[in-house]
């Protein structure tokens, strides 16, 4: 697929992965490592893009998440994890002349949080997940994101 212009103001549209293949694959595409936070990344297989998708249309962004119960117990702090990461994508703003293609991602917590984060709602753990991921998130920026039209000044 050909890269496609990021819209005006600069969001993707995001999906969800559900088929264990595309987990599957995920796992075995780069990644960025971040404390205890892994974000793989990979463009979108061809076989995944509608053909009679618009060209306007508003550029996709599958997303996986991977946070298992062996590092992460309490469920109210793997929905806290998900929730920054869903809500991170959304907010993401990309240059105006960003060109790529519709990324698939895959977070993975593949260790243990800090045990000094004791309650599970905690502003300092809602702080420090925000700050792993939005590092993450411009690590895959830097390494995948062309922009286009810029001056050498």
């Amino acid at each position: 697929m050909a890269d496609q212009p990021i819209s005006r103001s600069g969001t993707l549209h995001l999906e969800m992965l559900r088929q264990p293949e595309a987990f599957a694959a995920m796992f075995a595409a780069r990644y960025a490592q971040q404390a205890e936070f892994r974000l793989h990344y990979r463009a979108t297989p061809t076989e995944w893009v509608p053909d009679a998708a618009p060209a306007s249309a508003q550029p996709r962004c599958w997303l996986g998440l991977v946070i298992p119960k062996k590092f992460c117990k309490p469920a109210v702090r793997r929905n806290l994890i998900k929730r920054v990461m869903r809500q991170a994508l959304r907010e993401l703003r990309l240059p105006s002349e960003a060109q790529m293609q519709a990324p698939v991602l895959m977070l993975r917590l593949t260790r243990k949080l800090p045990a000094e984060f004791r309650s599970a709602r905690s502003p300092a753990l809602l702080a420090y997940v925000q700050q792993a991921v939005n590092a993450l998130l411009k690590s895959w920026i830097e390494r995948t994101v062309v922009v286009t039209g810029r001056s050498a000044a």
